[in-house]
Protein backbone atom coordinates (compact mmCIF):
# COMPACT_ATOMS: atom_id res chain seq x y z
CA UNK A 1 0.00 0.00 0.00
CA UNK A 2 1.25 3.26 -0.89
CA UNK A 3 0.93 6.04 1.90
CA UNK A 4 -0.33 9.74 0.98
CA UNK A 5 3.18 10.75 2.05
CA UNK A 6 4.72 8.79 -0.67
CA UNK A 7 2.27 10.02 -3.18
CA UNK A 8 3.45 13.37 -2.17
CA UNK A 9 6.71 12.82 -2.73
CA UNK A 10 6.12 11.22 -5.64
CA UNK A 11 4.67 14.33 -6.66
CA UNK A 12 7.66 16.82 -5.67
CA UNK A 13 9.65 14.55 -7.81
CA UNK A 14 8.72 12.43 -10.48
CA UNK A 15 12.14 11.19 -11.89
CA UNK A 16 12.73 10.16 -8.64
CA UNK A 17 9.81 8.03 -8.29
CA UNK A 18 10.07 6.36 -12.00
CA UNK A 19 13.72 5.70 -10.59
CA UNK A 20 12.06 4.42 -7.74
CA UNK A 21 9.20 2.07 -9.36
CA UNK A 22 12.15 1.05 -12.12
CA UNK A 23 14.65 -0.25 -8.92
CA UNK A 24 12.23 -2.22 -7.52
CA UNK A 25 10.21 -3.43 -10.25
CA UNK A 26 14.20 -4.57 -11.91
CA UNK A 27 16.54 -4.13 -9.14
CA UNK A 28 19.11 -5.67 -11.69
CA UNK A 29 18.39 -2.12 -13.29
CA UNK A 30 19.56 -0.38 -9.81
CA UNK A 31 22.80 -2.35 -10.46
CA UNK A 32 23.55 -1.51 -14.31
CA UNK A 33 22.36 2.02 -13.58
CA UNK A 34 25.32 2.32 -11.22
CA UNK A 35 27.97 1.50 -13.13
CA UNK A 36 27.62 3.47 -15.91
CA UNK A 37 27.06 6.60 -13.59
CA UNK A 38 30.43 5.56 -11.80
CA UNK A 39 32.09 5.35 -15.00
CA UNK A 40 30.16 8.61 -16.24
CA UNK A 41 31.88 10.50 -12.88
CA UNK A 42 34.90 9.33 -13.71
CA UNK A 43 35.50 6.49 -11.13
CA UNK A 44 37.39 4.00 -13.12
CA UNK A 45 37.68 1.24 -9.99
CA UNK A 46 36.03 -0.39 -7.62
CA UNK A 47 35.86 1.56 -4.10
CA UNK A 48 34.57 0.95 -0.70
CA UNK A 49 33.80 3.21 1.87
CA UNK A 50 32.89 2.23 5.60
CA UNK A 51 31.46 5.23 7.69
CA UNK A 52 30.01 4.73 11.39
CA UNK A 53 27.18 6.66 13.21
CA UNK A 54 27.89 6.85 16.47
CA UNK A 55 24.72 8.49 18.11
CA UNK A 56 24.14 7.37 21.45
CA UNK A 57 26.57 6.38 23.97
CA UNK A 58 26.09 2.53 23.48
CA UNK A 59 28.04 3.35 20.61
CA UNK A 60 30.43 4.98 22.03
CA UNK A 61 31.14 1.92 24.87
CA UNK A 62 32.30 0.15 22.04
CA UNK A 63 33.81 1.94 19.40
CA UNK A 64 37.58 2.14 20.52
CA UNK A 65 37.63 -1.56 20.64
CA UNK A 66 35.77 -1.90 16.97
CA UNK A 67 38.28 0.33 15.32
CA UNK A 68 40.98 -1.09 16.07
CA UNK A 69 40.10 -4.07 15.19
CA UNK A 70 38.95 -3.36 11.86
CA UNK A 71 42.22 -1.20 11.73
CA UNK A 72 44.33 -4.59 12.23
CA UNK A 73 42.04 -5.98 8.98
CA UNK A 74 43.39 -3.16 6.81
CA UNK A 75 40.33 -1.13 7.08
CA UNK A 76 40.40 3.02 7.77
CA UNK A 77 36.99 3.40 9.36
CA UNK A 78 35.27 7.16 9.05
CA UNK A 79 33.66 8.45 11.88
CA UNK A 80 29.87 10.76 12.65
CA UNK A 81 29.59 11.98 15.60
CA UNK A 82 27.29 14.59 17.28
CA UNK A 83 29.21 16.80 18.94
CA UNK A 84 27.24 15.92 22.68
CA UNK A 85 28.01 12.40 21.96
CA UNK A 86 31.75 13.04 21.11
CA UNK A 87 32.38 15.33 24.50
CA UNK A 88 30.78 12.76 26.46
CA UNK A 89 32.85 9.73 25.88
CA UNK A 90 36.00 12.19 24.55
CA UNK A 91 39.09 9.71 25.38
CA UNK A 92 37.27 7.10 23.19
CA UNK A 93 37.15 9.60 20.01
CA UNK A 94 40.58 11.28 20.63
CA UNK A 95 42.04 7.69 20.25
CA UNK A 96 40.52 7.24 17.36
CA UNK A 97 41.39 10.87 15.68
CA UNK A 98 45.39 10.20 16.85
CA UNK A 99 44.99 6.67 14.90
CA UNK A 100 44.58 8.93 11.55
CA UNK A 101 40.48 8.49 11.64
CA UNK A 102 38.56 11.15 9.94
CA UNK A 103 35.42 12.63 11.28
CA UNK A 104 32.25 13.82 9.37
CA UNK A 105 30.40 17.08 11.14
CA UNK A 106 27.50 15.13 12.10
CA UNK A 107 25.58 18.57 13.60
CA UNK A 108 25.60 19.36 17.68
CA UNK A 109 22.72 17.90 19.28
CA UNK A 110 22.04 14.49 20.20
CA UNK A 111 19.07 13.43 17.96
CA UNK A 112 19.33 9.59 19.00
CA UNK A 113 18.83 7.18 21.92
CA UNK A 114 18.61 3.86 23.26
CA UNK A 115 15.80 2.58 25.20
CA UNK A 116 16.45 0.25 28.06
CA UNK A 117 16.37 -3.08 25.91
CA UNK A 118 18.84 -1.20 23.60
CA UNK A 119 16.35 -0.11 20.76
CA UNK A 120 17.17 2.90 18.82
CA UNK A 121 15.13 5.84 18.52
CA UNK A 122 15.66 9.32 17.05
CA UNK A 123 14.87 12.40 19.10
CA UNK A 124 16.02 15.51 17.10
CA UNK A 125 15.61 15.79 13.30
CA UNK A 126 16.42 18.68 11.33
CA UNK A 127 13.25 18.43 8.77
CA UNK A 128 10.64 20.06 11.16
CA UNK A 129 13.41 23.17 12.26
CA UNK A 130 13.62 26.50 10.69
CA UNK A 131 16.87 26.61 8.47
CA UNK A 132 18.45 28.74 10.50
CA UNK A 133 18.09 26.53 13.76
CA UNK A 134 19.66 23.73 11.84
CA UNK A 135 22.37 26.14 9.82
CA UNK A 136 23.47 27.17 13.49
CA UNK A 137 23.42 23.28 14.73
CA UNK A 138 25.98 22.50 12.03
CA UNK A 139 28.27 25.65 12.86
CA UNK A 140 28.28 24.60 16.36
CA UNK A 141 28.96 20.62 15.55
CA UNK A 142 31.99 22.22 13.13
CA UNK A 143 33.62 24.19 15.86
CA UNK A 144 33.34 21.44 18.42
CA UNK A 145 34.86 18.50 16.66
CA UNK A 146 37.72 21.49 16.07
CA UNK A 147 37.97 21.82 19.51
CA UNK A 148 37.64 18.69 20.65
CA UNK A 149 40.05 17.03 18.16
CA UNK A 150 42.25 19.58 16.68
CA UNK A 151 40.44 18.04 13.00
CA UNK A 152 38.67 20.51 10.89
CA UNK A 153 35.70 18.68 9.27
CA UNK A 154 35.72 18.49 5.54
CA UNK A 155 32.88 16.53 5.46
CA UNK A 156 29.25 16.62 6.88
CA UNK A 157 26.23 13.88 7.21
CA UNK A 158 22.91 15.48 8.29
CA UNK A 159 21.12 13.73 11.27
CA UNK A 160 18.22 11.15 9.99
CA UNK A 161 19.05 12.65 6.28
CA UNK A 162 16.52 10.51 4.81
CA UNK A 163 13.30 13.03 6.23
CA UNK A 164 15.50 15.61 4.61
CA UNK A 165 15.79 15.48 1.23
CA UNK A 166 13.34 18.20 -0.58
CA UNK A 167 14.86 19.93 -3.35
CA UNK A 168 15.19 23.49 -1.70
CA UNK A 169 15.82 21.97 1.30
CA UNK A 170 19.12 19.90 0.21
CA UNK A 171 19.92 22.76 -2.01
CA UNK A 172 20.09 25.10 0.41
CA UNK A 173 22.49 22.79 2.81
CA UNK A 174 24.92 22.22 -0.19
CA UNK A 175 24.82 25.97 -0.82
CA UNK A 176 25.76 26.51 3.38
CA UNK A 177 27.76 23.67 3.57
CA UNK A 178 29.91 25.45 0.59
CA UNK A 179 30.22 28.71 2.12
CA UNK A 180 31.27 27.18 5.26
CA UNK A 181 34.35 25.60 2.95
CA UNK A 182 33.36 21.78 3.07
CA UNK A 183 34.58 19.43 -0.03
CA UNK A 184 31.75 16.85 0.52
CA UNK A 185 28.19 15.60 1.78
CA UNK A 186 26.88 11.57 2.42
CA UNK A 187 23.39 13.25 3.42
CA UNK A 188 21.46 11.21 0.48
CA UNK A 189 19.72 7.77 0.40
CA UNK A 190 20.19 4.90 -2.77
CA UNK A 191 17.94 6.13 -5.31
CA UNK A 192 20.32 9.61 -5.34
CA UNK A 193 23.11 7.40 -6.76
CA UNK A 194 20.87 5.97 -9.03
CA UNK A 195 19.50 9.41 -10.22
CA UNK A 196 22.36 11.25 -10.62
CA UNK A 197 25.61 9.07 -9.76
CA UNK A 198 27.32 8.00 -7.01
CA UNK A 199 29.12 10.95 -6.90
CA UNK A 200 28.15 14.47 -8.20
CA UNK A 201 28.67 18.13 -7.74
CA UNK A 202 26.05 20.75 -6.20
CA UNK A 203 27.02 24.12 -5.60
CA UNK A 204 30.67 23.17 -5.32
CA UNK A 205 29.98 20.48 -2.83
CA UNK A 206 30.25 16.52 -3.89
CA UNK A 207 27.37 14.35 -2.44
CA UNK A 208 28.02 10.83 -1.75
CA UNK A 209 24.71 8.84 -1.29
CA UNK A 210 24.94 5.96 0.72
CA UNK A 211 24.29 2.68 -0.92
CA UNK A 212 21.73 0.23 -1.17
CA UNK A 213 21.06 -3.98 -1.19
CA UNK A 214 21.42 -4.98 -4.76
CA UNK A 215 18.08 -6.94 -4.35
CA UNK A 216 16.07 -4.09 -2.96
CA UNK A 217 17.66 -0.80 -3.62
CA UNK A 218 15.35 1.71 -1.99
CA UNK A 219 16.70 0.11 1.24
CA UNK A 220 20.24 1.84 2.74
CA UNK A 221 22.62 -0.73 3.09
CA UNK A 222 23.36 -0.33 6.67
CA UNK A 223 22.63 -1.82 10.44
CA UNK A 224 19.94 0.41 11.18
CA UNK A 225 17.45 -1.38 8.44
CA UNK A 226 18.94 -4.60 8.32
CA UNK A 227 20.10 -5.59 11.97
CA UNK A 228 17.58 -3.04 13.78
CA UNK A 229 14.47 -2.90 12.62
CA UNK A 230 14.97 -7.09 11.44
CA UNK A 231 14.99 -5.68 7.31
CA UNK A 232 17.07 -9.59 7.49
CA UNK A 233 19.86 -9.49 10.27
CA UNK A 234 22.92 -10.27 9.79
CA UNK A 235 23.14 -12.82 7.26
CA UNK A 236 21.53 -10.50 4.55
CA UNK A 237 23.91 -7.53 5.46
CA UNK A 238 26.64 -10.17 5.22
CA UNK A 239 25.29 -11.17 1.73
CA UNK A 240 24.91 -7.99 0.16
CA UNK A 241 28.75 -7.06 1.29
CA UNK A 242 29.56 -10.16 -0.42
CA UNK A 243 27.37 -9.50 -3.41
CA UNK A 244 29.23 -6.07 -4.15
CA UNK A 245 32.49 -7.89 -3.45
CA UNK A 246 31.51 -10.21 -6.18
CA UNK A 247 31.06 -7.15 -8.52
CA UNK A 248 34.52 -5.77 -7.38
CA UNK A 249 36.35 -8.64 -7.71
CA UNK A 250 35.03 -8.44 -11.71
CA UNK A 251 36.86 -4.97 -11.90
CA UNK A 252 33.53 -3.35 -12.17
CA UNK A 253 34.04 0.50 -11.40
CA UNK A 254 31.06 0.32 -8.29
CA UNK A 255 31.08 2.11 -5.61
CA UNK A 256 30.03 0.63 -2.05
CA UNK A 257 29.51 3.80 0.55
CA UNK A 258 27.64 2.06 3.83
CA UNK A 259 27.64 3.18 7.54
CA UNK A 260 26.60 1.02 10.06
CA UNK A 261 26.05 2.37 13.81
CA UNK A 262 29.23 0.61 16.41
CA UNK A 263 26.73 -0.93 19.01
CA UNK A 264 24.99 -2.81 15.99
CA UNK A 265 27.87 -4.95 14.73
CA UNK A 266 30.32 -4.51 17.19
CA UNK A 267 29.78 -8.04 18.65
CA UNK A 268 28.67 -9.82 15.41
CA UNK A 269 32.21 -11.63 14.57
CA UNK A 270 30.35 -12.64 10.82
CA UNK A 271 29.87 -9.05 10.11
CA UNK A 272 32.69 -7.85 11.02
CA UNK A 273 34.73 -10.72 9.11
CA UNK A 274 32.97 -9.76 6.10
CA UNK A 275 33.78 -6.34 6.01
CA UNK A 276 37.36 -7.23 6.14
CA UNK A 277 36.91 -8.88 3.30
CA UNK A 278 36.20 -5.84 1.41
CA UNK A 279 39.61 -4.33 2.46
CA UNK A 280 41.56 -4.67 -0.52
CA UNK A 281 38.56 -2.81 -2.17
CA UNK A 282 38.85 0.42 0.46
CA UNK A 283 38.92 3.49 -1.34
CA UNK A 284 41.87 5.23 -0.30
CA UNK A 285 41.48 9.11 1.17
CA UNK A 286 38.05 8.20 1.14
CA UNK A 287 35.24 10.16 1.05
CA UNK A 288 37.75 13.16 0.67
CA UNK A 289 39.24 11.03 -2.87
CA UNK A 290 35.87 11.72 -4.36
CA UNK A 291 35.34 15.14 -3.77
CA UNK A 292 35.95 16.01 -7.30
CA UNK A 293 37.27 19.35 -8.10
CA UNK A 294 36.17 19.42 -11.41
CA UNK A 295 34.26 18.09 -14.08
CA UNK A 296 35.96 15.61 -16.16
CA UNK A 297 38.44 14.37 -13.47
CA UNK A 298 39.11 11.05 -13.21
CA UNK A 299 38.70 9.37 -9.62
CA UNK A 300 41.51 6.40 -10.07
Amino acid sequence: MVSAAQIEKAMQDPWMAMTWGLCRAWPNYYRSRLLRLASDCGISRPGFILSFDCDTDHDSAVVEKLHFRLRRLGLHPIYAVPAEVLRSALPAYKALAEDGAEFLNHGFRRHAARTENGTAISTFFYDPTRPEEWEQDIRRGHHAVVEALGQVPRGFRTPHFGSFEAGATLDRLWRFLAGMGYLYSSSTRPLFAAKHGPAFRRHGVTEIPVSGCLDQPAQILDSWGLLSNGAGGSSRLIAQLDAYRAIMQAGAPVLLNIYLDPADVAEKEQVIAALGRMAPYETEGGFNRLAIPAAGHTIS
